[in-house]
């Protein structure tokens, strides 16, 4: 099992009884160091004081579990808009919004999910156009921002 993987299996249910939805991890390497990033969610937005709650809670449990060897920061965050959707939960939650699509093979579209299936999406392209794709052809999903 991957590390991401074991984070979320070991996190998710805390988090959820902290009051808060684990949405994504990411650890990542950079010239400055490593950095483990928790993502949450709350309906009514997510405050400093969230973040800070969660992360002490964190703090003390990936200590004492040691699955990151070496040193590494911890942060908890919200999601932004520029994050990719990765999961059904994220779908759902963003069904209202516009949709870029990116596909595996460089195609790409702008569209509304309109049904989440086990091995499918299903996309609303215009008021009439439909697109069924198949979870494994896509690269990523992001919100489309428009001003």
């Amino acid at each position: 099992m991957d590390l991401i993987t074991n984070l979320k299996e070991t996190f998710e249910d805390d988090i959820n009884n902290l009051g808060y939805e684990l949405v994504d991890i990411e650890f990542r390497t950079t010239k400055d160091g490593k950095t483990l990033t928790f993502f949450i969610y709350d309906q009514d937005g997510i405050t400093i004081d969230d973040c800070e709650k969660v992360s002490t809670f964190l703090d003390e449990k990936l200590d004492e579990l040691d699955l990151i060897k070496g040193q590494y920061y911890l942060e908890v965050s919200s999601q932004d808009l520029s994050r990719p959707l990765k999961t059904d939960r994220d779908l759902e939650r963003n069904s209202g919004e516009l949709l870029k699509v990116t596909m595996k093979n460089g195609e790409s579209f702008l569209g509304h999910i309109d049904e989440i299936n086990e091995k499918t999406y299903v996309f609303t392209l215009n008021e009439d156009e439909e697109i069924e794709v198949e979870k494994e052809d896509i690269k990523q999903i992001k919100i489309e921002i428009v001003f």
